[in-house]
């Protein structure tokens, strides 16, 4: 809920978006709780969450900054060969 807040309150909309991106990233971590990649615990400060979206369908995966790094390219290199949309939220950016 603060972060909700401090967004209502941001100087500019990167602040906003910063602010709300963290709160959607803290809600996946806790819904999916461990890495779809690893199986370790997910720490919203770290965790990475991917949505492709083609069309009216998305679907979304949250796994570990380090696993991100290990198939980052090649999930955006197939993302784009099927046509589709590709939205990460890294939280080790926000």
């Amino acid at each position: 809920m603060e972060n909700v807040l401090a967004a209502l309150m941001a100087d500019n909309d990167a602040d906003r978006e910063n602010f709300l991106n963290r709160e959607v990233l803290r809600h996946a971590v806790m819904r999916q709780i461990t890495c779809e990649r690893t199986g370790q615990v997910l720490d919203v400060r770290t965790a990475v969450m991917v949505t492709w979206i083609r069309g009216d369908n998305r679907s979304a995966v949250v796994v570990t900054g380090e696993a991100w790094d290990e198939v980052g390219e090649s999930v955006r290199a197939k993302v784009a060969e099927l046509g589709a949309e590709l939205e990460v939220i890294d939280g080790r950016q926000l």
